[in-house]
């Protein structure tokens, strides 16, 4: 399997590598979808029946995760969505938004816990008609089709295929239906 991953390095006058910032966007853009698209796969009509982001889950889960309580939100909300992505798609030679490479996840884990991070998605969350207006407005206009659908490989420009997986997303809420967008890994 190709990593995504690139080992970058800090130049003399701390300007950060190209491969390291668009690394960096793309590890956001990804956070940022499974929020979205977990919190919309959790409203009716819901894809799967976890309630990481109802009303409840946020009191219940604070006492317990009193520093982090958004992070556990968001990895049991993206371990629902995972389990019936891979029950459609299939486990194997194939990535998608709920199951990336690890050292993917663990970047993906970081972005969530960044509280700036979290105060942004939140304003996005706060309704079913705000997330689709977010994914419409991160995603392409894309025609989303019941089941899976193959989006690319993963060595294809990341920013790219995950614009066509927002709108492909945004599509398949906008009407109903559940659709499946994955990488094939290279």
């Amino acid at each position: 399997m190709s990593c995504r991953v690139h080992l970058c390095y800090k130049l003399a006058d701390n300007k950060i590598c190209p491969k390291e910032h668009k690394m960096n966007n793309d590890v956001r853009s990804v956070a940022e979808l499974r929020v979205l698209v977990g919190y919309l796969g959790e409203q009716a009509p819901a894809w799967w029946s976890s309630r990481f982001f109802g009303p409840q889950a946020a009191a219940f889960l604070a006492p317990v995760f009193a520093r982090s309580r958004f992070l556990a939100q968001c990895q049991g909300v993206s371990a629902a969505a995972a389990r019936l992505h891979d029950e459609f798609i299939g486990v194997g030679r194939a990535l998608h938004l709920f199951r990336l490479p690890e050292v993917f996840e663990q970047a993906v884990a970081s972005v969530l816990m960044d509280p700036q991070f979290e105060a942004q998605i939140g304003v996005h969350i706060a309704s079913r008609e705000q997330a689709l207006a977010r994914l419409q407005a991160i995603g392409r206009a894309a025609r989303a089709d019941e089941g899976p659908i193959v989006v690319g490989d993963w060595n294809d420009a990341l920013d790219e295929v995950l614009k066509t997986i927002a709108g492909l997303y945004h599509d398949a809420f906008s009407k109903g239906i559940k659709t499946f967008p994955y990488l094939r890994e290279a």
